[in-house]
């Protein structure tokens, strides 16, 4: 459970239902200061608390376990945007302090490649095995690596192939493991250094090679990797563990989780792969997420006889005074406001909404939630902005923007935002949290 994202996930539907702190603690039986710490992402819930706490805020246990947005949350959120309203769209709360990096298209290509993982892993184990098999993959996301650990059980078969050097591990989960060894799991629960010996030589391996095969089976098609390119992604076993703390693993670090669903005979089971950031990152420099065509290029055209009525709205951490600020690549400006609070809607030089940061599948977006709207029109000509994004609208479809209205923006979650100078773009950046307030690293600027 992330804190941080479970806690601003209690913080909206909280102000959803028009609720204090005081009064969702009288109906769960805790303190005003537990659920204050909540939002705050110092704690997370009791588990015990758990489902009388998601009973008052009226979703689901694994919305809170999660941080993320259940379908009929979602489907309300989006009820002025009904085109967006489709199941397969996902709305989560945008969690700045540590922002999605792998977008779905990158997720969908790691899920593509473990569905050739999982056939010839069929074909590889049906000679040490004696039932029928199937291994396909059912979940692909990314976490960080303490989510990671407390996801799994506290016993299991872990092998480590050079994870904290840029690698990845494999965890297969107890009782499948022991089905796999052909062990009775109810007789021999605990796991021996020879079991994990077996198991690294018949499986985990089997497994690595599989993994290696379809991932230069991929390049072929992109380009042809150097010996030094394929020592890189083909990473050493380093060692095996039943339990994953003792990898001393960075905490924080992200990684991206590749789930996959087994069945061997009437038992069914699971392997999980963490691939580490680095990993991940080399794989991507490499090309190896490339679809191996030109980029498309599209550019609009518009009527003679039909103007463009789209007005433009943006979404902005703020505005200010352009004293002229040296800007130059590695420096962090820093705003005065704090990271929970809501970002500006502007239209016209006007703050027309406040909202929440929000991610929709893999492109940001702004949630109107309006608490205290201030009466703010700019004027300045000279100024300094920085944006998380924009958005293209009609104006008759402004004017019906409220209160739980969903804005997508034409930016994908980690992507750089832009620093405006008086209407213009100069630099482009990272949002970064320090001390509770917004600011931006920035990582280029924009030769005049």
């Amino acid at each position: 459970m992330n804190a941080k994202q479970t806690g601003n996930l209690i913080n909206f539907l909280r102000t959803e239902k028009n609720l204090t702190q005081k009064q969702l603690a009288d109906m769960i039986n805790v303190s005003d200061k537990a659920v204050s710490k909540w939002e705050r992402g110092d704690g997370c819930p009791d588990v015990s608390i758990i489902p009388i706490l998601a009973n008052a805020l009226e979703v689901d246990v694994e919305s809170i376990m999660t941080g993320t947005l259940s379908e009929e949350i979602v489907n309300k959120l989006a009820k002025v945007l009904p085109d967006q309203a489709k199941k397969e769209r996902r709305v989560k709360i945008y969690d700045f302090c540590r922002p999605d990096k792998w977008s779905k298209k990158q997720m969908r290509i790691m899920w593509n490649l473990f569905e050739k993982v999982g056939s010839k892993l069929v074909s590889d184990f049906a000679s040490m095995i004696s039932f029928s098999c199937s291994i396909k993959p059912f979940t692909v996301d990314q976490l960080i690596n303490i989510e990671f650990q407390q996801s799994i059980p506290n016993s299991s078969f872990i092998s480590d192939y050079s994870y904290n050097q840029g690698g990845f591990v494999i965890e297969i989960d107890p009782e499948f493991g022991k089905v796999l060894l052909k062990q009775n799991p109810q007789a021999y629960p605990e796991i021996q250094t020879f079991d994990l010996d077996v198991m690294k030589h018949y499986f985990t391996d089997k497994i690595t090679e599989e993994i290696y095969n379809c991932i230069f089976e991929r390049f072929a098609t992109i380009k042809e990797l150097t010996p030094q390119d394929r020592n890189a992604i083909q990473l050493p076993f380093s060692s095996y563990t039943t339990y994953l703390g003792n990898l001393l693993q960075t905490p924080h670090q992200m990684c991206m989780l590749v789930g996959l669903e087994c069945n061997v005979g009437n038992t069914k089971g699971y392997i999980n792969l963490q691939f580490s950031d680095v990993y991940l990152s080399t794989l991507y420099n490499l090309g190896f997420f490339d679809d191996g065509y030109p980029e498309v290029k599209i550019e609009q055209l518009h009527d003679i006889k039909t103007p463009a009525r789209d007005e433009l709205l943006t979404v902005e951490f703020g505005r200010f005074n352009d004293v002229n600020v040296d800007l130059e690549v590695g420096k962090i400006l820093m705003f005065e406001k704090k990271f929970y609070t809501p970002l500006n809607l502007v239209y016209k030089n006007k703050v027309i909404h406040t909202g929440q940061a929000v991610v929709i599948d893999e492109n940001m977006g702004l949630r109107i939630t309006d608490e205290d709207l201030p009466d703010l029109t700019y004027t300045e000509e000279k100024y300094l902005s920085v944006q998380l994004g924009s958005a293209y609208y009609l104006p008759e479809e402004i004017e019906t923007l409220k209160k739980d209205s969903i804005i997508e923006l034409n930016k994908m979650a980690g992507e750089f935002s832009a620093i405006i100078k008086n209407g213009q773009p100069v630099a482009y950046g990272e949002i970064i949290v320090a001390d509770e307030n917004f600011g931006i690293r920035i990582c280029e600027c924009i030769k005049n």
